[in-house]
């Protein structure tokens, strides 16, 4: 009788919920984490990125240079009318597929644009391949003479914004100022400003070992 009203007088047992400051804690920890976390998942992305650019222009070099043997200069599309300053692959490589398949296609997308917006060219086109130009076959108002025998293939980088890649050749021969093109350096920041050019043919850009 004693033992059982003991027992009677236990209180029952119930489970036991967090309290505001173990959910505070584990909320802040999260946070944490997160913040650690998605940073290094977006640099991830953009160095992902940077290596499929470079893997692409190989290709689109290789393709090149194979058309250079066959033909004895590199390809330069210009039959349909668009802008002097519209150099999408897509267009300007059309030989690249036709009549002799060096590439199956030239859609390769720049992973860098958009296509929203026309990447400050203004003229209205959506962006969204990377970008040619050929010096043989070009020539501007500020740089008439500059013919020369070299090809340029360009992405806008990781900063998203135009820096004058498709000059770089004229910038490495001292055709234009100093600064007036700007080169994506990762060892400035893996999202640092900059294009992302590279030349073939006869070119006196070095690009960064």
């Amino acid at each position: 009788m004693i033992q059982f009203m003991i027992a009677a007088r236990r209180p029952a047992s119930r489970d036991r919920g967090f309290t505001l400051i173990e959910l505070l804690i584990v909320v802040a920890i999260i946070g944490i984490l997160a913040a650690i976390a998605v940073p290094n998942y977006l640099l991830a992305q953009t160095r992902a990125k940077v290596a499929r650019v470079r893997a692409d222009m190989q290709t689109l070099a290789t393709a090149l240079e194979f058309y250079f043997t066959d033909y004895n200069h590199y390809p330069y599309f210009n039959e349909w009318g668009m802008p002097g300053r519209y150099n999408e692959i897509s267009y300007r490589l059309i030989p690249l597929t036709t009549p002799e398949g060096y590439l199956t296609r030239v859609d390769l997308q720049d992973p860098f644009l958009s296509g929203e917006n026309d990447c400050g060219y203004g003229d209205g086109i959506p962006r969204h391949h990377y970008n040619y130009r050929n010096h043989e076959f070009w020539s501007s108002a500020s740089a008439p003479s500059q013919e020369i025998t070299v090809w340029i293939l360009n992405s806008i980088g990781p900063d998203q914004a135009p820096n004058k890649g498709l000059m770089t050749e004229l910038w490495a021969r001292g055709f234009t100022t100093p600064n007036f093109v700007t080169i994506y350096d990762p060892t400035n920041g893996t999202v640092s400003s900059g294009d992302m050019p590279r030349t073939g043919g006869d070119t006196r850009y070095q690009p960064a070992p």
